[in-house]
């Protein structure tokens, strides 16, 4: 009787359906971020939800075979796949508030679970930088001060991706940030996990979580959200024949374009991909990129130069800086100013002698006239005689 009987609860234990793992997920408040569950295209599916230290379970969304109905509090803010998507129960939480940290289940309606879901909210801390500077992303953690510098384990993620790793003494990277993302050892070992990220792109920004020691517990800030930006116009003004220095900020690929004002054409100046650079016909023979200090020079300006000197990233197109450039004239030289002097006291001279002459033919017309008088009074007088 007793085999009977254990035979019966086995064959209920296989017969009934696994609970499904536990997916952990994380997002920061005001982002939008997918529940997921899939299962029978046939059935009503309930997702419901239980905040961290509330016992009850509050509904999310009904999602029936023909129609959708999210639940109070979330109308607005929830997405469903399954009418254009059949048996793909997912749901879409926009934007996810801080309140929405804890558990999710979707399930049919005989209460059997489909998906499992925990998720945590993050409030980030905000941290913006220009282009081409270092930045240091903050955070700290209760670590062992005792431990030697071979004991950290640290690792920072961003979007879920490794970025960075030390773990006893060895360094992994992601591509692109080898040699650019660096944590103190010295400091780690008091608590401070701050990542420096040089020379920093725009492809650089982001959210980034920081975990130290095993298993990996999550250092304060939940999160860092980092914001790459260009640099601020500048605005220079450069002797005729002088050179203009034009700061590129980064070894990503750039062009440098020329406007000669507001509505004018903008004109190649360079184009820096990888691979030599390639010149416009304005900067040819006149032009030189110093890679090492992303910078290009423009050697003997003239007053045609002046304009707005526009730097662009290649591949987001965003502007990473600009420069307005006047052009001074040239100092006269001591010869050029002897002259100017001789021409200019040649012009008095020469209106001296006008004016001279000017005077001497009003002098003859003046005795012309007296002359003409005295004769018509002698004329008179012996009239009358």
């Amino acid at each position: 009787m007793r085999i009977t009987s254990f035979g019966v609860l086995l064959g209920l234990l296989l017969a009934s359906p696994a609970s499904p793992s536990r997916v952990d997920l994380s997002g920061n408040v005001g982002d939008s971020l997918t529940l997921p569950c899939s299962g029978d295209p046939s059935r009503d599916v309930e997702w419901r939800f239980q905040q961290y230290e509330y016992p009850e379970w509050l509904l999310v969304a009904e999602l029936h075979t023909g129609s959708f109905s999210p639940g109070s509090g979330f109308q607005g803010r929830v997405e469903s796949f399954h009418l254009t998507d059949p048996g793909n129960y997912s749901l879409t939480l926009s934007p996810l508030e801080y309140s929405d940290l804890g558990f999710y289940e979707c399930r049919y309606k005989d209460e059997t679970i489909i998906s499992d879901v925990k998720l945590n909210v993050f409030v980030p801390s905000l941290v913006s930088v220009e282009m081409g500077m270092s930045v240091s992303l903050p955070c700290f953690g209760i670590t062992n001060n005792r431990a030697r510098a071979g004991d950290l384990d640290i690792l920072w993620k961003r979007g879920g991706e490794n970025v960075f790793q030390l773990h006893k003494n060895t360094i992994t990277y992601r591509p692109g940030f080898e040699n650019r993302a660096s944590v103190s050892p010295e400091q780690a070992l008091y608590g401070n996990l701050t990542l420096t990220i040089r020379q920093t792109r725009f492809s650089d920004e982001g959210d980034y979580q920081c975990f130290y020691s095993s298993p990996k517990e999550r250092g304060k800030p939940d999160s860092v959200r980092l914001t790459v930006t260009g640099h601020p116009p500048q605005t220079l003004t450069v002797k005729a024949g002088g050179l203009l220095s034009i700061p590129l900020y980064t070894a990503d690929p750039v062009r440098v374009t020329f406007s000669a004002g507001l509505g004018s054409d903008e004109v190649l100046m360079l184009d820096a991909n990888k691979g030599p650079a390639r010149y416009g016909e304005r900067c040819a023979q006149r032009c030189e990129l110093l890679a090492q200090n992303y910078t290009l020079l423009l050697r003997s300006v003239t007053l045609e130069d002046a304009g707005v000197y526009k730097v662009t990233h290649r591949e987001t197109n965003r502007t990473i800086g600009s420069v307005s450039m006047r052009v001074s004239a040239p100092p006269l030289s001591a010869g050029a100013v002897a002259g100017i002097v001789l021409g200019v006291l040649g012009v008095l001279g020469v209106l001296g002698v006008v004016l001279v002459l000017q005077a001497g033919s009003a002098l003859a017309v003046r005795k012309y006239l007296q002359k003409l008088k005295r004769a018509s009074l002698q004329s008179v007088t012996n009239s009358q005689c």
